[in-house]
């Protein structure tokens, strides 16, 4: 903690990359800022996951905007972070394996261009020779040449490290026992294992644990976790250059249902192994993985790409998404608790929306104007009510910070 503020502007509590990209924008405008992790960074859901940043599967009002402006920053971050992320424009590729399908990627292509997102029809011929591995039954698809991937846990600490060079503290293996708020119900301190952290803001970015972690001061944020699994299979003799997916994966994603929902998601990774995927089911904090679970993906990727059922799945894995009940983020402050923020519910798109997202939260804790609407994301649509701009921004500190009275600012 060598030159840091002993008492921080800003603890961010959660070390994915959702926490990650707060801790870094928010170091880049001069805050002091402490990172807390109770294990290491990307432990968990940022962790076990594929580092998609997608385009055609967002919402269009809100979510696609965020997730243009979020691609363009990933693009920046490309030059402006150490640590290389595997950052891969690879594009991918919508299939339809029938007429409803395809009717459903003719739709999303029109929709999507009109939203300045380019996307092209492929006839089955097209598709063929996008991707030789396809089975040879489907009807088209369409490529999104636009849509790339980063290595998520090599993107956190990219963020991090980025972070660290704008005085950034991050703290691993620092559980955080509570938020601890004055008589005014303004953010005072947070409590953690080791001790505590005086503070007047807090960003809560915990994922699933979000509820958690707000609950600790009487909030209720309605995350709950969204078990996904991925199967790893050996190295195949090709390499599949775009990411595939069928065109019900959105139905997948949108879907709300607790039971099992299975759609063909697969592509290639640098060394050439496969990641099959993917599964959405409401099991609770439950990580453990599935043989019949890993049996309905790999049974439903072969129903795309015939010839994957010569290879043998050489690892699987789960993790959780943190699922908010319209599948948008909650991202902004909570009215009534002067200096606390979530940043939250992003489901399977906290990889590619954690920029934007990150960037929102430091405009939010210094009063600057927003990138989207305040009401797009705030926690007010589900009771959580957020504050305007009414709370006084926090104030960039020139040197070590000195300790706040309780209730003042």
């Amino acid at each position: 903690m060598s030159g840091a503020a002993r008492f921080p502007d800003v603890v961010v509590i959660g070390g994915g990359i959702i926490g990650a990209a707060c801790g870094y924008y928010l170091a880049r405008e001069g805050l002091s800022v402490h990172l807390l992790e109770r294990s290491f960074l990307a432990s968990g859901t940022s962790g076990a996951c594929e580092g998609n940043l997608l385009l055609w599967d967002k919402e269009l009002s809100r979510e696609l905007p965020m997730g243009q402006r979020s691609f363009q920053m990933w693009r920046e971050l490309v030059d402006e972070l150490e640590i290389d992320f595997e950052y891969q424009p690879k594009g991918s590729v919508m299939v339809a394996e029938n007429e409803r399908s395809l009717a459903a990627v003719e739709q999303k292509v029109r929709d999507l261009t009109a939203a300045g997102v380019p996307g092209q029809m492929l006839d089955p011929k097209q598709l063929q020779e996008e991707e030789p591995a396809l089975a040879d039954d489907l009807l088209g698809g369409a490529l999104f040449p636009e849509d790339a991937q980063v290595e998520p846990r090599y993107a956190t600490a990219a963020l991090a490290e980025g972070g660290r060079r704008h005085g950034l503290v991050v703290r691993q293996n620092c559980p955080v026992r509570r938020i601890v708020l004055s008589p005014l119900a303004r953010v005072e301190a947070v409590e953690t294992s080791s001790g505590l952290i005086p503070t007047s803001a807090v960003v809560i970015a915990a994922g699933v644990w979000t509820r958690d972690v707000a609950a600790t001061v009487g909030l209720d944020v309605p995350v709950h976790p969204r078990k996904g699994q991925i199967v790893v299979a050996e190295k195949a003799p090709y390499l599949f250059r775009r990411k595939l997916s069928e065109a019900g994966y959105t139905a997948a994603v949108e879907s709300s249902a607790a039971a099992l929902q299975v759609a063909m998601v697969v592509e290639s990774t640098r060394s050439g192994t496969l990641l099959l995927g993917s599964s959405r089911e409401l099991v609770g904090y439950d990580r453990s993985v599935s043989l019949r679970v890993a049996a309905a993906i790999t049974t439903r990727a072969m129903r795309f790409f015939p010839s994957l059922a010569g290879l043998r799945a050489i690892r699987n894995y789960s993790g959780l998404r943190p699922f908010s009940p319209d599948h948008l983020p909650i991202i902004g402050p909570v009215a009534g608790t002067e200096g606390l923020y979530v940043a939250t519910g992003h489901e399977g798109a906290g990889i590619g929306l954690a920029p934007a997202t990150g960037r929102m939260i430091a405009q939010w804790v210094t009063r600057q104007p927003l990138d989207f609407p305040a009401e797009w994301f705030h926690p007010s649509r589900f009771g959580v009510d957020p504050a305007t701009h009414a709370s006084p921004p926090v104030e960039k500190k020139r040197g070590p910070s000195k300790p706040k009275a309780p209730g003042t600012q």
